[in-house]
């Protein structure tokens, strides 16, 4: 509390109780009027902000709500929108703004990774380098390399496939003509085949080429010494040329024409000369083998497409191999089997053992099977020729 004290030996001013100017007496006394103003002030204050500050929040609030947004206790008929939250460009969330490095947290906190051994660097080197050179020398994935196959086969189809069909083969037999105002026979040949030619005598046995030569770009592979057979290859799709040989004791060369084909291509040629060869089998029959160039028949016969016109006749007894036909009041009998009787008028032999005989209508043939002889009917249908079983 506030109080007055007095000093002793300090002087008053008698009648006035005023300070003398030495401070005889000192005096402490408290601003209260001041205070109280103060406080007076204080409480005004303070009761007019609560009697005003909830219409100044309201108004306030009112004003700084979002579109739709109203008071309490006051209505609006827009429905409440609210903004579009604001984060920068490039904000990310929280839980997602990690230290890509590792390094969580960072600070003392942060992940250190420890040093690596020479050996550890050394592997690590060596798996980049093989990483790298792998890369390099192979780039593509077994799946794109096989795509690449597939696209390489299809280019090498397109570009070796002929445009055109290929070449219906052909087996045949030609009768050689010794003649000199004859055409010499042509070869038919294709490129991408092999034409095989053998040489044979009038009985079917191989006649051995003494020497041979040709013209044009073809390949030739000529028979061994003794020989009787040769390829030819054409070289060029438009190929052309002609062959000539020498047969062992014949006088007469023997002549081909070689043309390049598209549709027809001879796989193997069986070229007959109408002469004895010197390892002919001797006949049967004393002038039982004929042969001309030209006897078309006994040549489709022996290749097994008859001429039209021939009827197919029943044969039994025999095996399959043995057929007869009825051509021109005769019958032609093509077998591997050497016949025995009746007699034949005319007969010729491939190189594989198959036999024309051409001889007159008759019912029942003698065979001979390697040495064993076997009887074979003949007639003109089924029925005739099971009468004989």
């Amino acid at each position: 509390m506030f109080f007055r004290r007095s000093t002793r030996g300090v002087g008053r001013s008698e009648g006035k109780g005023v300070r003398r100017k030495d401070f005889s007496e000192v005096s402490v006394l408290f601003p209260w009027r001041k205070i109280c103003c103060l406080c007076g002030v204080f409480s005004f204050s303070v009761s007019v902000g609560l009697l005003f500050s909830p219409l100044c929040v309201f108004a306030q609030g009112s004003a700084l709500l979002p579109p739709g947004f109203s008071s309490p206790g006051v209505k609006s008929d827009t429905p409440p929108v609210l903004p579009p939250p604001a984060f920068p460009d490039d904000a990310e969330s929280p839980g997602m703004a990690l230290d890509p490095g590792g390094n969580f947290g960072g600070g003392p906190f942060a992940l250190v990774e420890a040093p690596k051994t020479p050996e550890e660097l050394e592997a690590e080197i060596r798996a980049d380098s093989f990483t790298a050179a792998l890369s390099g020398l192979l780039p593509m994935r077994p799946k794109e390399i096989r795509q690449l196959l597939e696209y390489y086969d299809q280019t090498r189809e397109s570009v070796e496939v002929p445009v055109y069909p290929y070449p219906k083969p052909e087996v045949g037999v030609v009768n050689l003509s010794l003649d000199p105002g004859v055409t010499p026979p042509i070869i038919k040949l294709s490129p991408g085949h092999v034409t095989t030619v053998s040489l044979l005598d009038v009985t079917g046995a191989p006649w051995p080429i003494q020497d041979m030569t040709w013209a044009g770009n073809f390949e030739v592979i000529q028979p061994e010494e003794g020989g009787h057979v040769f390829r030819i290859t054409p070289m060029s799709e438009f190929a052309y040329g002609n062959l000539s040989m020498r047969l062992l004791t014949l006088k007469t060369p023997i002549t081909f024409t070689l043309q390049v084909q598209r549709d027809f291509v001879q796989y193997r040629v069986d070229a007959r000369v109408p002469e004895y060869g010197p390892f002919a089998t001797t006949p049967l029959i004393e002038g039982g083998i004929s042969l001309v160039a030209g006897d078309g028949d006994l040549t489709a016969v022996l290749d097994g497409a008859p001429p039209d016109g021939a009827k197919r006749l029943f044969v039994s007894g025999v095996d399959g191999r043995t057929t007869a036909y009825e051509f021109r009041g005769q019958t032609y009998v093509r077998t591997p089997l050497s016949l025995l009787s009746p007699g034949w008028d005319k007969s010729v032999r491939s190189a594989d053992g198959m036999t024309v005989y051409t001889l007159a209508n008759t019912p029942v043939l003698l065979l001979s099977d390697q040495g064993r002889v076997v009887r074979a009917h003949i007639a003109h249908d089924e029925d005739g020729a099971d009468a004989y079983k």
